[in-house]
């Protein structure tokens, strides 16, 4: 059992930072999904984390990708109506930092993963893809 959970969380690593998964729910009678993710930085230093909340995507069960209303990490609040492109934290080592994500007019539909698109640590301007799986 340990040994799985081991692979499990090894395969949610990109770039020295890990994303486990709090939870995944629908709120407001269904009409809103809230996915809580904990992110944590495995770099010595303070890491400055670049999130492209554009490109950070919701993908439901028939593959069809979501937008976000919210996203917040930490007590850094970025709305959908705000065309903020970044969400900018500072990560320190080890301590896990929440993500929150909201999707308005989600209809009852099943979440299967999601696309957390941030800026790479050693190359700024380029930008990675963690796949997070919901299941």
């Amino acid at each position: 059992m340990a040994q799985e959970q081991g692979e499990e969380g090894a395969k949610n690593i990109t770039d020295d930072i890990q994303a486990d998964v709090k939870s995944v729910k629908t709120i407001a009678n269904g009409d809103t999904l809230s996915i809580e993710l904990f992110l944590i930085s495995y770099q010595m230093d303070p890491r400055e984390f670049k999130l492209n909340t554009f490109a950070t995507q919701i993908v439901d069960s028939e593959g069809n990708s979501h937008l976000f209303t919210t996203i917040k990490m930490g007590r850094v609040l970025v709305q959908l109506a705000d065309r903020q492109n970044y969400l900018h934290y500072l990560l320190e080592e080890d301590e896990p930092v929440p993500l929150t994500i909201h999707v308005g007019d989600w209809q009852g539909k099943k979440a299967s993963k999601i696309l957390l698109v941030f800026e790479e640590s050693t190359e700024e301007g380029k930008f990675i893809t963690q796949e997070v799986d919901l299941h």
